[in-house]
């Protein structure tokens, strides 16, 4: 009996695998591509996936390897005594993430292909232990002191894998002893009633327009819910202590996570066109909707997706990620709320260029804390670099009207730069506002203070590549440079400066075109030729 015991676990690498509940065929699978994936994940290092991904250009390759993949879950604050179980790990595109925050990882995927790919792309970590099998057989085997139990991208599919009359109350239900007192349930699903699937995405699992918004009239085996919805479930299964947050474009390749403390502003969600494994209609400009939704309180109701966790709270309320970039400039900026009694007084109270006064509790009893943090050792010296960013722009702007956000950089417990909280309204909005008006004067009044502002100690050697008008806050008299990120230690002339600002401003939204391009080169001196120049040197 002991050695046929011994024959359902297997080790790849160091990951264990135990196959003791797996019934000896995979029921489902992608065919050929998980052959391929797991040949990557077997015969290449993970440095190695970016370059892949761009070379095979196959949605199951982006899908399974891109390291965005792991953004939903690595803001959770984890420690080498955190404790997680991830139900449906597939895989391993978040179970690599974990690993390395989390002290043990525990997985159950029914696929012994998926967790040979899971366990090849991982196998330097020897706290990942893989359940291959079905989650109700494994299920009787797992601990109940989880500190986390994750389900991404996997509670929509309760309805074909538990059955029942009430599949989606039993699987939470059953998984909810599973967890430690103070533990966490995480769940990341799809928003049936996410504005993508008004504007013409199909419905992610059963590839067909319109069927989460029909309310699945025409079957299948994959629910996916409205925020009430979900509301109405976890109520359901006891579980009412709940924290909605918002992944945008949506929780498969977040770049932005909001909050209900944390909102988007008008302008913000500008990456919409995000259907990389299909074609899809384009009904109507999602931008525009969005800002309209944004103005009305709707955005949680229409977000593509929700990340929701169930238990204690979590302290952010606010995560951007910049981690596309190459690695020595793969950063984030995370928004926390922490209690004035805990803060220390050099604590940041806000940033991101729509965060005002009407974002902060009114309390009093708590305030936001925020930094920017590297996503890679490379990324270090990026980090260390804001600090003398805002010295050298402090130097340059002194006595002038223009004012730079105050930046600290922390080294313990990890390194980050911390940046003030300011009020204000960012200038990009100001300036929508005049030609949503058409109103042109109003416009170039506006521009004209940019530029004079800007145009400061213009000797001083050090400019701010990033100076475009969403990086600007304008309180009254006060304008505020809220990042900086891109300062160098040389002079630009301030007529280059200001069209790399208007480049962007026209590039992120096509209904600014209606400004007068040649009154822009009349207003900074620049030529058409000069104009082209700087244009292809923005393209590259």
């Amino acid at each position: 009996m002991a050695d046929e015991k011994k024959d359902t676990i297997e080790y790849i690498g160091k990951v264990k695998l135990d196959l003791s509940e797996y019934p000896g065929e995979d029921f489902y699978s992608d065919g050929a591509v998980e052959d391929e994936l797991l040949t990557i994940a077997r015969d290449c290092s993970k440095v190695e996936y970016d370059r892949i991904i761009g070379e095979r250009k196959n949605w199951p390759i982006l899908y399974h390897l891109s390291p965005l993949r792991a953004n939903i879950i690595e803001w959770l604050p984890m420690d080498e005594n955190t404790k997680v179980l991830e139900v449906g790990s597939g895989c391993g595109a978040i179970t690599g993430m974990l690993a390395a925050k989390a002290g043990s990882v525990t997985c159950v995927e029914l696929s012994k292909r998926r967790s040979s790919i899971n366990a090849n792309r991982n196998a330097d970590c020897e706290n990942i232990t893989i359940h291959v099998g079905n989650f109700k057989d494994v299920e009787p085997k797992l601990d109940k002191d989880y500190d986390y139990i994750l389900l991404i991208g996997v509670l929509e599919y309760a309805l074909s894998y538990m059955g029942g009359e009430h599949p989606y109350e039993d699987f939470l239900k059953i998984l909810a002893p599973h967890l430690k007192a103070d533990g966490r349930m995480v769940i990341a699903i799809e928003n049936k009633y996410g504005l993508k699937y008004f504007a013409g995405c199909k419905e992610d699992h059963l590839n067909s327009y319109f069927s989460g918004i029909e309310n699945y009239n025409a079957g299948g085996g994959v629910r996916t819910f409205g925020r009430k919805g979900l509301e109405k479930l976890f109520d359901s299964c006891g579980l009412s202590n709940k924290q909605f947050f918002y992944p945008y474009p949506d929780y498969k390749f977040m770049t932005t996570l909001f909050s209900d403390d944390k909102l988007p502003g008008k302008g913000e969600l500008c990456d919409n066109l995000r259907n990389f494994d299909g074609d899809r209609m384009q009904l109507f400009d999602e931008k525009n909707a969005y800002d309209g939704l944004c103005e009305e309180g709707l955005f949680p109701v229409f977000s593509n997706s929700y990340l929701v966790v169930l238990g204690p709270k979590v302290e952010t309320a606010y995560v951007k990620y910049s981690n596309d970039r190459a690695p020595q400039y793969s950063i984030k900026t995370q928004i926390d709320l922490v209690s004035d009694d805990v803060a220390d007084e050099s604590d940041i109270q806000a940033a991101d260029n729509n965060l005002c006064e009407a974002d902060i509790p009114s309390s009093g009893k708590t305030k936001f804390v925020v930094g920017k943090y590297p996503m890679a050792p490379e990324a270090e010296e990026h980090v260390r670099g804001m600090e003398a960013a805002y010295e050298s722009l402090s130097e340059k702007y002194k006595e002038s009207e223009l004012s730079i956000n105050h930046c600290r950089l922390v080294e313990e417990p990890k390194l980050y730069a911390e940046f003030e909280y300011v009020e204000g309204t960012p200038l990009v909005e100001l300036l929508d506002r005049c030609l949503e008006k058409d109103d042109l004067e109003g416009f170039q009044k506006l521009f004209r203070e940019f530029v004079k502002r800007i145009d400061h100690n213009p000797d001083f050697p050090v400019v701010d590549f990033d100076m475009i008008f969403g990086n600007i806050l304008v309180n009254g008299d006060e304008w505020n440079v809220i990042d900086y990120e891109w300062t160098f230690g040389k002079t630009l002339p301030v007529s280059e400066i200001a069209f790399r600002a208007i480049y962007y401003y026209l590039y992120e939204d096509e209904k600014r075109n209606k400004l007068p391009f040649d009154w822009i080169l009349e207003e900074l001196g620049i030529t058409q030729a000069k104009a082209d120049e700087l244009w292809e040197q923005e393209k590259d």
